[in-house]
């Protein structure tokens, strides 16, 4: 009988409930993550402690009791702070688990930092798209005002368009105050 996950990362039973989500656009797979699991991925790694699970678990696959050593002597949490805390990480869709004999081995999904990434990306996306003071560029952005015409409104070689405004070109018809449409 062999134990863990096989080559393409899934363990024996996670294909039942598993959707092939290849052919979905990132945006539908970020709500869909999002929709499916307890919290926004941003909220789950909001806990120092939490982070710095998913920390240790990128260097691999640890059990509940290395992680609750490593996390709880640095945060000073007993190992039942820290089983909560991997079972956040767990229902935010960051962490699987599986058991072998006595121990519970943790490890990150893809999918979580995949999402964690389609975040960042937008973002990043409307970092870029910003309006207001830019510190760095030491000037002001407005991506709508970067408009330019084409021709000058003023300056050589426009006519004085004075007066131009509000003036009628034919002489007003008086109505007759009796006329009464």
């Amino acid at each position: 009988m062999t134990y863990g996950w096989d080559e393409q990362g899934h363990d024996g039973n996670a294909g039942s409930d598993e959707r092939d989500d290849e052919d979905e656009s990132p945006e539908a797979r970020r709500r869909t993550f999002i929709a499916v699991h307890a919290m926004h991925p941003f909220e789950a790694l909001a806990e120092p402690a939490r982070r710095r699970i998913v920390d240790v678990l990128a260097s691999g696959e640890h059990t509940a009791g290395q992680l609750a050593e490593v996390v709880g002597g640095e945060f000073r949490i007993s190992r039942t702070a820290v089983s909560k805390h991997l079972r956040l990480l767990r229902d935010a869709g960051f962490v699987d688990v599986r058991s072998e004999y006595q121990w519970r081995w943790y490890r990150l999904t893809s999918k979580g930092l995949d999402v964690l990434e389609l975040l960042v990306a937008e973002l990043r996306e409307k970092w870029d798209q910003r309006i207001g003071w830019d510190a760095e560029l030491k000037q002001k952005r407005d991506p709508l005002a970067s408009f330019r015409s084409t021709v000058a409104r003023k300056g050589p070689g426009r006519p004085i368009a004075r007066g131009h405004r509000g003036r009628q070109s034919a002489a007003p018809i008086a109505s007759d105050p009796d006329d009464v449409r």
